[in-house]
């Protein structure tokens, strides 16, 4: 006999109803993506192929480092460069400002020259006695402006730091005297200066002008 027509029907509902209980959470929902079977020598090529990328990139970085390394190199040589040739630049125009300085210098030492050699006659003429002659008037004025005025030329070449060398009593030094007589003078040692014939000036340890000197050559002991 043929079975009802509603119980072959409710037979198919219960093999479904126990199938879907077996799959449980391996039935993907709504919306969700299908498990596919995984392919393990796919995988291992991905693998390789990022692998072989990163090792690429890490190339790449390490010469863009060496690179940028050597690039700051040369930046830094050519500052250094450039730092050495402004010192050396500053140095030059000092120097060639320091050579203009001194050459203007030594030239006005000429007319210091020149007011010593007034003052020493002023000082001649005001010192001379004559009988029944007086000095001639005004003279001892005249000798006191030739001092004022060499005292402030001094003091004009102090502010460049110019000095003037002491010679009388000194030993002689041929750095910054020249001998132009030799005497001989009972009672000083030889070599040392007894007359200084024309004043020499230094400026720090730069000789502007020699100091002409007489120096004692006495060769007999007193």
């Amino acid at each position: 006999m043929h079975e009802p027509d509603g119980d072959w029907k409710r037979q198919a509902l219960e093999d479904f109803r126990r199938w879907l209980d077996a799959a449980g959470d391996d039935v993907a929902g709504p919306g969700e993506p299908e498990m596919v079977d995984c392919d393990l020598h796919d995988l291992f090529a991905e693998l390789a192929a990022l692998r072989q990328e990163v090792r690429l990139q890490n190339r790449e970085q390490s010469r863009a480092s060496r690179e940028l390394a050597a690039a700051a190199e040369r930046y830094e040589t050519a500052a250094r460069a450039t730092d050495r040739g402004d010192e050396a630049l500053a140095a030059l125009e000092e120097r060639a400002s320091r050579t203009a300085e001194d050459r203007c210098l030594a030239a006005t030492l000429e007319v210091r020259d020149a007011l010593v050699r007034g003052q020493d006659a002023a000082v001649r003429l005001r010192d001379r006695r004559r009988l029944f002659r007086r000095p001639p008037r005004g003279v001892a004025g005249v000798a006191e402006g030739y001092e004022l005025a060499i005292r402030r030329f001094d003091r004009m070449l102090s502010r460049f730091e110019v000095r003037r060398v002491e010679t009388v009593g000194e030993p002689f030094d041929g750095r910054i005297m020249h001998a132009v007589e030799a005497r001989r003078v009972a009672g000083i040692e030889d070599g040392r200066v007894v007359e200084e014939l024309r004043s020499g000036f230094v400026r720090g340890d730069d000789v502007l002008r020699l100091a002409d000197v007489a120096v004692n050559r006495r060769h007999d002991r007193d």
